[in-house]
């Protein structure tokens, strides 16, 4: 027969052979499984009948879905630290804000206390005059003690002044009070009649009024003669506190020596 040898050679045998246990080796799934894994482009053409084009492509595609992935982290991240950065600036901005505020507070405070005791001192006159018509006194008058007159009232009377057991800042504050002044009759003024203790504030609060009645208290040893406590204010604090008149007549009938007298200051006593 043309193409028939009696006699093969080894490796068409050998090659019969592999054909022959190919085809009759694989009869349980082991078996199966054993070629799949032994025999890499058999396994490639089951991976392709058996898998879908998609699965085929999962691999790539969740790599680059990863890829993508750790790009958008990093952005993330990046933008987070931008947005830390951003607050821990806010923070600073609202920090000077509020100092800033803070400071111009302080300073209005400030600005509004000279302007209302500027006008208590242009004032001081009237306010003497207020008590001295409660006392049968026509025509006050009120002179400003000066720094060394208050001086020697405390050096003279020290022992004395210290017995008072007064707040622990009211020697200071009585060598520079907002006013302290000896009121007399204006034709005879070398004769004292009475003196005035006035602290002065835009809002009166309870430190003005233990001020003026600290500075009374010295005024009344010192001298020998009345002092009354006197609050020139704009408008009263919601901390004051004690026998606050706004009443001169009820003030000077109370006889009260912890009494405080708060004085309005007007519109026109205000103004420049």
């Amino acid at each position: 027969m043309p193409g028939w040898n009696p006699f093969p050679s080894e490796g068409t045998i050998r090659n019969d052979e592999e054909r022959v246990r190919m085809t009759t080796i694989i009869n349980t799934p082991d078996d199966l499984i054993r070629v799949v894994r032994e025999n890499e482009e058999f396994r490639a053409a089951m991976r392709r009948e058996l898998l879908t084009e998609e699965l085929l492509e999962l691999p790539r595609r969740f790599e680059e879905y990863r890829e993508a992935n750790d790009r958008r982290l990093d952005t993330l991240v990046e933008s987070v630290n931008t947005l830390i950065q951003l607050q821990t600036d806010m923070r600073k901005d609202i920090r000077a804000l509020h100092e800033m505020y803070r400071r111009q507070h302080e300073d209005f405070g400030r600005f509004r206390g000279n302007y209302a005791e500027h006008a208590m001192l242009k004032s001081r006159v009237t306010i003497a005059r207020v008590i001295g018509r409660q006392l049968g006194l026509r025509r006050a008058y009120a002179r400003p003690l000066t720094g060394e007159e208050l001086s020697g009232l405390v050096g003279d009377n020290f022992d004395a002044v210290d017995a008072l057991r007064l707040r622990e800042r009211a020697w200071e504050t009585f060598l520079v009070p907002d006013l302290v002044a000896v009121v007399t009759e204006l034709r005879r003024r070398d004769e004292p009649l009475y003196y005035i203790a006035v602290e002065a504030s835009y809002t009166g609060g309870i430190e003005d009024a233990q001020r003026a009645t600290d500075h009374a208290r010295i005024l009344r040893l010192a001298t020998g003669m009345d002092a009354y406590a006197i609050v020139a204010a704009v408008r009263e604090g919601p901390d004051i506190e004690g026998a606050v008149f706004h009443d001169a007549a009820q003030f000077i009938a109370s006889d009260d020596e912890d009494a405080v007298f708060l004085y309005q200051l007007t519109e026109e006593e205000l103004e420049p």
